[in-house]
Protein backbone atom coordinates (compact mmCIF):
# COMPACT_ATOMS: atom_id res chain seq x y z
CA UNK A 1 0.00 0.00 0.00
CA UNK A 2 2.94 2.41 0.97
CA UNK A 3 3.89 2.46 -3.10
CA UNK A 4 0.52 3.03 -4.25
CA UNK A 5 0.45 6.00 -1.95
CA UNK A 6 3.71 7.51 -3.38
CA UNK A 7 2.60 6.75 -7.11
CA UNK A 8 -0.63 8.93 -5.92
CA UNK A 9 1.27 11.55 -4.06
CA UNK A 10 3.92 11.88 -6.94
CA UNK A 11 1.10 12.28 -9.28
CA UNK A 12 -1.03 14.96 -7.52
CA UNK A 13 2.18 16.71 -7.03
CA UNK A 14 2.62 17.29 -10.64
CA UNK A 15 -1.19 17.92 -11.12
CA UNK A 16 -1.05 20.42 -8.43
CA UNK A 17 2.16 21.96 -9.76
CA UNK A 18 0.67 21.66 -13.91
CA UNK A 19 -2.86 21.92 -13.46
CA UNK A 20 -3.36 26.30 -13.38
CA UNK A 21 -0.89 26.27 -16.64
CA UNK A 22 -2.61 23.14 -18.39
CA UNK A 23 -5.78 25.17 -18.10
CA UNK A 24 -4.12 28.30 -19.24
CA UNK A 25 -3.18 26.53 -22.65
CA UNK A 26 -6.54 24.80 -23.25
CA UNK A 27 -8.33 28.16 -23.08
CA UNK A 28 -5.37 29.72 -25.35
CA UNK A 29 -5.53 26.74 -27.80
CA UNK A 30 -9.63 27.46 -27.84
CA UNK A 31 -8.93 30.72 -28.64
CA UNK A 32 -6.74 30.20 -31.56
CA UNK A 33 -9.59 27.53 -32.56
CA UNK A 34 -11.45 30.49 -32.56
CA UNK A 35 -9.75 32.77 -34.22
CA UNK A 36 -7.63 31.01 -37.18
CA UNK A 37 -9.57 29.45 -39.50
CA UNK A 38 -8.19 27.46 -42.23
CA UNK A 39 -8.66 29.45 -44.86
CA UNK A 40 -6.05 32.00 -43.36
CA UNK A 41 -3.45 28.74 -42.97
CA UNK A 42 -4.01 28.01 -46.20
CA UNK A 43 -3.27 31.68 -48.17
CA UNK A 44 -0.53 31.85 -46.08
CA UNK A 45 1.10 28.47 -46.10
CA UNK A 46 0.34 27.91 -50.24
CA UNK A 47 3.55 28.14 -52.04
CA UNK A 48 6.31 26.20 -52.77
CA UNK A 49 8.98 28.78 -51.76
CA UNK A 50 11.56 29.02 -48.65
CA UNK A 51 9.08 31.58 -47.19
CA UNK A 52 6.57 29.16 -47.14
CA UNK A 53 8.48 26.81 -45.32
CA UNK A 54 9.32 29.62 -42.70
CA UNK A 55 5.46 30.81 -42.30
CA UNK A 56 4.42 27.04 -42.11
CA UNK A 57 7.07 26.49 -39.13
CA UNK A 58 5.82 29.72 -37.47
CA UNK A 59 2.46 28.82 -37.79
CA UNK A 60 2.38 25.57 -36.94
CA UNK A 61 4.38 25.97 -33.39
CA UNK A 62 1.68 27.63 -31.68
CA UNK A 63 -1.00 25.14 -32.76
CA UNK A 64 -2.69 22.62 -30.27
CA UNK A 65 -2.87 19.86 -32.80
CA UNK A 66 -1.06 16.37 -32.13
CA UNK A 67 0.57 14.07 -34.47
CA UNK A 68 -2.67 12.63 -35.25
CA UNK A 69 -5.39 15.88 -36.04
CA UNK A 70 -2.08 17.52 -37.83
CA UNK A 71 -2.50 15.34 -40.47
CA UNK A 72 -6.35 16.06 -42.58
CA UNK A 73 -4.77 19.86 -41.74
CA UNK A 74 -1.58 18.85 -43.64
CA UNK A 75 -3.13 17.37 -46.45
CA UNK A 76 -5.98 20.01 -46.87
CA UNK A 77 -2.86 22.43 -47.03
CA UNK A 78 -1.54 20.12 -49.77
CA UNK A 79 -4.90 20.06 -51.86
CA UNK A 80 -4.91 23.63 -51.81
CA UNK A 81 -0.95 24.13 -53.64
CA UNK A 82 1.03 24.04 -50.56
CA UNK A 83 4.73 22.52 -51.59
CA UNK A 84 6.26 19.52 -49.74
CA UNK A 85 8.46 21.72 -48.04
CA UNK A 86 5.84 23.53 -46.06
CA UNK A 87 3.75 20.59 -45.71
CA UNK A 88 6.88 18.85 -44.24
CA UNK A 89 7.71 21.68 -41.80
CA UNK A 90 3.71 22.14 -40.94
CA UNK A 91 4.07 18.81 -40.32
CA UNK A 92 6.70 18.86 -37.69
CA UNK A 93 6.65 22.26 -36.11
CA UNK A 94 2.80 21.40 -34.99
CA UNK A 95 3.06 18.29 -32.88
CA UNK A 96 5.99 19.10 -31.51
CA UNK A 97 5.23 22.26 -29.80
CA UNK A 98 1.98 24.29 -28.67
CA UNK A 99 0.68 26.57 -26.56
CA UNK A 100 -0.43 24.35 -24.24
CA UNK A 101 2.60 22.24 -24.03
CA UNK A 102 5.01 25.49 -23.90
CA UNK A 103 2.55 26.43 -20.56
CA UNK A 104 2.82 22.83 -19.16
CA UNK A 105 6.60 22.33 -20.16
CA UNK A 106 7.33 26.22 -18.10
CA UNK A 107 5.02 24.63 -14.73
CA UNK A 108 6.78 21.19 -14.39
CA UNK A 109 10.46 21.66 -15.99
CA UNK A 110 11.18 25.51 -15.96
CA UNK A 111 11.44 28.32 -18.40
CA UNK A 112 14.51 27.39 -19.76
CA UNK A 113 13.42 23.96 -21.14
CA UNK A 114 9.95 26.08 -22.27
CA UNK A 115 12.36 28.06 -24.48
CA UNK A 116 14.12 25.39 -25.82
CA UNK A 117 11.71 23.68 -27.22
CA UNK A 118 9.77 25.57 -29.43
CA UNK A 119 12.87 26.81 -30.65
CA UNK A 120 14.30 23.31 -31.61
CA UNK A 121 10.74 22.64 -33.08
CA UNK A 122 10.98 25.62 -35.02
CA UNK A 123 14.70 25.38 -36.56
CA UNK A 124 14.10 21.03 -37.28
CA UNK A 125 10.87 21.97 -39.10
CA UNK A 126 12.63 24.95 -41.36
CA UNK A 127 15.87 22.17 -41.20
CA UNK A 128 13.34 19.41 -42.88
CA UNK A 129 11.09 22.09 -45.37
CA UNK A 130 14.22 22.93 -46.61
CA UNK A 131 15.69 19.96 -47.42
CA UNK A 132 12.44 18.92 -49.19
CA UNK A 133 13.23 21.95 -51.51
CA UNK A 134 16.79 21.31 -51.83
CA UNK A 135 15.50 17.89 -53.48
CA UNK A 136 13.47 19.76 -56.25
CA UNK A 137 11.16 17.17 -57.35
CA UNK A 138 8.47 17.43 -59.70
CA UNK A 139 5.34 18.05 -57.34
CA UNK A 140 1.87 16.54 -59.04
CA UNK A 141 -0.66 18.96 -59.49
CA UNK A 142 -2.68 19.81 -56.14
CA UNK A 143 -5.98 18.07 -55.23
CA UNK A 144 -8.65 20.41 -56.09
CA UNK A 145 -11.11 20.31 -53.04
CA UNK A 146 -14.82 20.77 -53.71
CA UNK A 147 -17.56 22.71 -51.52
CA UNK A 148 -18.50 21.77 -48.22
CA UNK A 149 -21.88 21.71 -49.54
CA UNK A 150 -22.65 20.08 -52.43
CA UNK A 151 -26.13 20.51 -52.68
CA UNK A 152 -25.54 24.31 -53.11
CA UNK A 153 -21.98 24.11 -54.48
CA UNK A 154 -21.06 26.07 -51.88
CA UNK A 155 -19.28 26.71 -48.35
CA UNK A 156 -22.11 28.88 -46.93
CA UNK A 157 -25.26 27.82 -46.57
CA UNK A 158 -28.30 26.80 -44.87
CA UNK A 159 -27.52 22.88 -45.01
CA UNK A 160 -23.57 23.99 -43.98
CA UNK A 161 -23.98 23.51 -40.05
CA UNK A 162 -22.21 26.81 -38.45
CA UNK A 163 -22.62 26.95 -34.73
CA UNK A 164 -22.18 29.93 -32.55
CA UNK A 165 -18.50 31.31 -31.81
CA UNK A 166 -18.84 30.16 -27.85
CA UNK A 167 -20.30 27.34 -28.72
CA UNK A 168 -17.09 26.10 -30.94
CA UNK A 169 -14.81 27.25 -28.43
CA UNK A 170 -16.25 25.22 -25.38
CA UNK A 171 -16.86 22.17 -28.13
CA UNK A 172 -13.36 22.07 -29.14
CA UNK A 173 -11.76 22.70 -25.49
CA UNK A 174 -14.46 20.44 -23.52
CA UNK A 175 -14.74 17.76 -26.51
CA UNK A 176 -11.90 17.92 -29.38
CA UNK A 177 -9.14 18.96 -26.99
CA UNK A 178 -10.51 16.49 -24.36
CA UNK A 179 -10.62 13.48 -26.23
CA UNK A 180 -7.21 14.30 -28.20
CA UNK A 181 -5.52 15.14 -24.75
CA UNK A 182 -7.04 14.16 -21.85
CA UNK A 183 -6.80 10.21 -21.70
CA UNK A 184 -2.94 10.27 -23.42
CA UNK A 185 -1.89 13.13 -20.43
CA UNK A 186 -3.91 11.27 -17.87
CA UNK A 187 -1.63 8.05 -18.78
CA UNK A 188 1.39 10.48 -18.28
CA UNK A 189 0.66 11.86 -15.31
CA UNK A 190 0.41 7.81 -13.69
CA UNK A 191 3.23 6.90 -15.47
CA UNK A 192 5.17 9.81 -14.07
CA UNK A 193 4.02 9.38 -10.78
CA UNK A 194 4.75 5.34 -11.27
CA UNK A 195 8.49 6.83 -12.65
CA UNK A 196 8.46 9.06 -9.52
CA UNK A 197 7.95 6.34 -6.90
CA UNK A 198 10.02 3.28 -7.88
CA UNK A 199 12.32 4.29 -10.15
CA UNK A 200 15.91 5.48 -8.01
CA UNK A 201 17.49 8.66 -7.86
CA UNK A 202 20.40 7.83 -9.36
CA UNK A 203 18.90 5.32 -12.02
CA UNK A 204 20.08 7.26 -14.66
CA UNK A 205 23.39 8.35 -13.39
CA UNK A 206 24.12 4.71 -12.41
CA UNK A 207 22.96 3.08 -15.66
CA UNK A 208 22.90 5.88 -18.43
CA UNK A 209 25.49 8.15 -17.48
CA UNK A 210 27.51 8.80 -20.89
CA UNK A 211 24.76 11.57 -22.46
CA UNK A 212 24.96 10.20 -25.99
CA UNK A 213 24.13 6.92 -24.98
CA UNK A 214 20.82 8.45 -23.02
CA UNK A 215 20.02 10.04 -25.97
CA UNK A 216 19.67 7.25 -28.21
CA UNK A 217 17.92 5.30 -25.79
CA UNK A 218 14.91 8.21 -26.11
CA UNK A 219 15.88 8.62 -29.40
CA UNK A 220 14.73 4.37 -29.92
CA UNK A 221 11.81 5.26 -27.52
CA UNK A 222 9.97 7.65 -28.75
CA UNK A 223 10.87 7.38 -32.87
CA UNK A 224 7.92 4.82 -32.99
CA UNK A 225 6.16 5.69 -29.79
CA UNK A 226 2.93 8.06 -29.83
CA UNK A 227 2.60 10.41 -26.84
CA UNK A 228 0.96 14.06 -27.56
CA UNK A 229 3.14 17.35 -26.77
CA UNK A 230 1.77 17.80 -23.78
CA UNK A 231 1.25 14.62 -22.26
CA UNK A 232 4.90 13.91 -22.78
CA UNK A 233 5.89 16.47 -20.09
CA UNK A 234 5.45 14.86 -16.68
CA UNK A 235 6.86 11.84 -18.01
CA UNK A 236 10.30 14.09 -18.95
CA UNK A 237 9.92 16.07 -16.07
CA UNK A 238 10.22 13.03 -13.62
CA UNK A 239 12.74 11.64 -16.01
CA UNK A 240 15.19 14.64 -15.23
CA UNK A 241 14.67 13.93 -11.38
CA UNK A 242 15.61 11.05 -11.40
CA UNK A 243 19.20 12.21 -13.08
CA UNK A 244 18.41 11.74 -17.05
CA UNK A 245 20.11 14.28 -18.94
CA UNK A 246 18.37 17.31 -19.93
CA UNK A 247 19.41 17.18 -23.69
CA UNK A 248 18.30 13.31 -23.70
CA UNK A 249 14.77 14.52 -22.06
CA UNK A 250 14.70 17.09 -24.99
CA UNK A 251 15.42 14.23 -27.58
CA UNK A 252 12.25 12.37 -25.91
CA UNK A 253 10.00 16.11 -26.21
CA UNK A 254 10.98 16.25 -29.99
CA UNK A 255 10.91 12.82 -31.40
CA UNK A 256 7.56 11.79 -29.27
CA UNK A 257 5.13 13.72 -30.57
CA UNK A 258 5.73 14.36 -33.92
CA UNK A 259 6.62 10.36 -35.07
CA UNK A 260 5.11 6.98 -35.05
CA UNK A 261 4.66 4.49 -37.17
CA UNK A 262 1.09 5.81 -38.30
CA UNK A 263 2.81 8.95 -39.19
CA UNK A 264 4.94 7.64 -40.74
CA UNK A 265 3.12 5.50 -43.09
CA UNK A 266 0.59 8.29 -43.71
CA UNK A 267 3.04 11.08 -44.76
CA UNK A 268 4.80 8.13 -46.85
CA UNK A 269 1.38 7.85 -48.41
CA UNK A 270 0.73 11.28 -49.19
CA UNK A 271 4.14 12.61 -50.12
CA UNK A 272 6.36 9.56 -51.15
CA UNK A 273 9.38 7.40 -49.67
CA UNK A 274 12.02 9.74 -49.99
CA UNK A 275 9.65 12.84 -47.87
CA UNK A 276 8.91 10.42 -45.43
CA UNK A 277 12.78 9.63 -45.33
CA UNK A 278 13.70 13.11 -45.10
CA UNK A 279 10.49 13.90 -42.05
CA UNK A 280 12.21 10.86 -39.50
CA UNK A 281 16.01 11.90 -40.46
CA UNK A 282 15.86 15.15 -39.83
CA UNK A 283 13.76 14.94 -37.00
CA UNK A 284 15.99 12.48 -35.39
CA UNK A 285 19.18 14.75 -36.28
CA UNK A 286 17.76 17.50 -35.10
CA UNK A 287 16.94 16.25 -31.67
CA UNK A 288 20.32 14.91 -31.04
CA UNK A 289 22.14 18.05 -32.26
CA UNK A 290 19.57 19.81 -29.81
CA UNK A 291 19.87 17.80 -26.76
CA UNK A 292 23.78 17.78 -27.08
CA UNK A 293 24.13 21.30 -27.47
CA UNK A 294 21.24 21.95 -24.72
CA UNK A 295 23.82 19.61 -22.23
CA UNK A 296 26.69 21.32 -23.69
CA UNK A 297 24.93 24.49 -22.86
CA UNK A 298 23.86 23.99 -19.33
CA UNK A 299 27.21 22.57 -18.08
CA UNK A 300 29.42 25.80 -19.27
CA UNK A 301 26.60 28.08 -17.89
CA UNK A 302 25.85 25.87 -14.82
CA UNK A 303 22.14 26.56 -15.62
CA UNK A 304 19.96 24.45 -13.52
CA UNK A 305 17.45 23.41 -16.06
CA UNK A 306 14.50 21.86 -13.12
CA UNK A 307 13.35 25.28 -11.98
CA UNK A 308 11.24 25.90 -8.86
CA UNK A 309 11.42 29.48 -9.02
CA UNK A 310 8.29 29.10 -11.55
CA UNK A 311 5.36 27.90 -8.99
CA UNK A 312 6.43 30.56 -6.27
CA UNK A 313 4.61 32.87 -8.67
CA UNK A 314 0.97 32.15 -8.38
CA UNK A 315 0.16 31.78 -4.44
CA UNK A 316 -1.12 28.18 -3.15
CA UNK A 317 -5.07 28.60 -3.48
CA UNK A 318 -4.41 29.24 -7.40
CA UNK A 319 -2.34 26.25 -7.75
CA UNK A 320 -5.06 23.97 -5.81
CA UNK A 321 -8.27 25.34 -7.86
CA UNK A 322 -5.88 24.56 -11.09
CA UNK A 323 -5.37 21.06 -9.40
CA UNK A 324 -9.00 20.65 -9.12
CA UNK A 325 -10.42 22.03 -12.80
CA UNK A 326 -7.63 20.06 -14.51
CA UNK A 327 -8.83 16.63 -12.45
CA UNK A 328 -12.16 17.29 -13.43
CA UNK A 329 -11.49 18.20 -16.96
CA UNK A 330 -9.50 14.69 -17.23
CA UNK A 331 -12.62 13.03 -15.24
CA UNK A 332 -14.29 13.99 -17.97
CA UNK A 333 -11.93 12.72 -20.79
CA UNK A 334 -11.85 9.20 -19.30
CA UNK A 335 -15.43 8.92 -19.18
CA UNK A 336 -15.22 9.91 -22.96
CA UNK A 337 -13.22 7.70 -23.44
CA UNK A 338 -14.26 4.58 -21.77
CA UNK A 339 -17.64 5.30 -23.36
CA UNK A 340 -16.75 5.00 -27.04
CA UNK A 341 -15.13 1.70 -26.47
CA UNK A 342 -18.69 0.24 -26.24
CA UNK A 343 -20.12 -1.10 -29.08
CA UNK A 344 -22.78 1.39 -30.84
CA UNK A 345 -20.68 4.89 -29.11
CA UNK A 346 -20.34 7.07 -31.91
CA UNK A 347 -16.76 7.06 -33.47
CA UNK A 348 -14.98 9.87 -32.74
CA UNK A 349 -13.44 10.56 -36.27
CA UNK A 350 -9.34 10.66 -35.67
CA UNK A 351 -9.39 14.82 -36.96
CA UNK A 352 -10.64 17.51 -34.75
CA UNK A 353 -8.21 20.12 -35.61
CA UNK A 354 -8.72 23.76 -37.00
CA UNK A 355 -8.81 22.17 -40.51
CA UNK A 356 -12.08 20.04 -39.84
CA UNK A 357 -14.47 22.78 -39.14
CA UNK A 358 -16.32 20.96 -41.65
CA UNK A 359 -15.69 17.29 -43.25
CA UNK A 360 -13.63 19.42 -46.02
CA UNK A 361 -10.29 18.53 -44.59
CA UNK A 362 -11.24 14.57 -44.37
CA UNK A 363 -11.75 14.66 -48.07
CA UNK A 364 -8.56 16.59 -49.24
CA UNK A 365 -6.99 13.91 -46.70
CA UNK A 366 -8.45 10.89 -48.30
CA UNK A 367 -8.21 12.45 -51.72
CA UNK A 368 -4.76 13.66 -51.80
CA UNK A 369 -3.40 10.41 -49.77
CA UNK A 370 -5.26 8.87 -53.09
CA UNK A 371 -4.11 10.18 -55.45
CA UNK A 372 -0.24 9.97 -54.12
CA UNK A 373 -0.57 5.81 -53.38
CA UNK A 374 0.99 5.40 -56.61
CA UNK A 375 3.78 7.74 -56.12
CA UNK A 376 4.79 5.71 -52.52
Amino acid sequence: MDIIGQILDAAWGMLYEAGIYVIFGLVAAGLIHLFVSREWMVRHLGGRGFGSVVKAALIGAPLPLCSCSVLPAACALRSKGAGRGATVSFLISTPETGIDSIAVTWALIGPVMAIVRPVAAVVTAMAAGFAEIMLDRKDPPPVVEGPACTICNSNDCEHVHKPTRWSRFWNFVLFDMGDDLGPSLALGLALAGIVGAIVPDDFFERYLGNPWASMLVMLAIGLPLYVCATASTPLAAVLIAKGLNPGAALVFLLVGPATNLATILVVSRMLGKASAAVYVGTIAVMSLVFGAALDLAVGALNVKVMSEEVHELLPPPVLAAGAVMLAVFLAFSLVRWVYRRFPGARAKPCCTSLACDTHAAERAMDACCESRHSQG
